[in-house]
């Protein structure tokens, strides 16, 4: 008569926990997926916004991203945010144009004045207004001359 491993309904069960806890922490995001590939010289003329902390600028990325927002935080660290906002992205596009997410007058806070909602500059949370969700954040690598910007 063969013998049963005991470690089969061990390793049986550890497997399905993994597979099913991954799933779990799938969320939904409601905006569409962009390619985001963006390489620029934060302290270059060309972005002049840039060159010292607590500036922005706004580039342009693919379709479907309404465009991205980057924030110096200090000599060495940026941030990128997506400017759509992720309460209702489909909201407020009309054949005129799409709502995008502005920094506000204070520099601190980012707002879409379509629905209301409010957010942070410094890491895209949500501040106030019906958006329960962050802002998109994209990763960002800085070398000392080149900010790379992706996903």
């Amino acid at each position: 008569m063969p013998m049963k491993n005991p470690k089969t309904p061990l390793l049986v069960l550890l497997l399905l926990v993994f597979v099913l806890s991954n799933q779990c922490e799938k969320e939904d995001d409601p905006l569409p997926y962009a390619v985001v590939n963006i390489t620029i010289e934060p302290n270059s003329t060309q972005y002049i916004n840039l060159n010292t902390s607590g500036g922005h600028e706004y580039l342009t990325a693919n379709y479907p991203s309404r465009g991205i927002i980057v924030y110096r935080i200090n000599l060495t660290d940026f941030v990128a945010f997506e400017r759509t906002c992720p309460h209702d992205p489909d909201a407020c596009c009309t054949t005129e144009g799409c709502s995008r997410i502005v920094v506000e007058a204070d520099g601190i806070i980012l707002s879409d004045d379509c629905c209301g909602s409010t957010y942070l500059i410094l890491d895209g949370s949500n501040v106030a207004g019906p958006s329960v969700k962050p802002l998109k954040q994209y990763r960002t690598s800085f070398d000392g001359r080149y900010l790379h910007i992706y996903n």
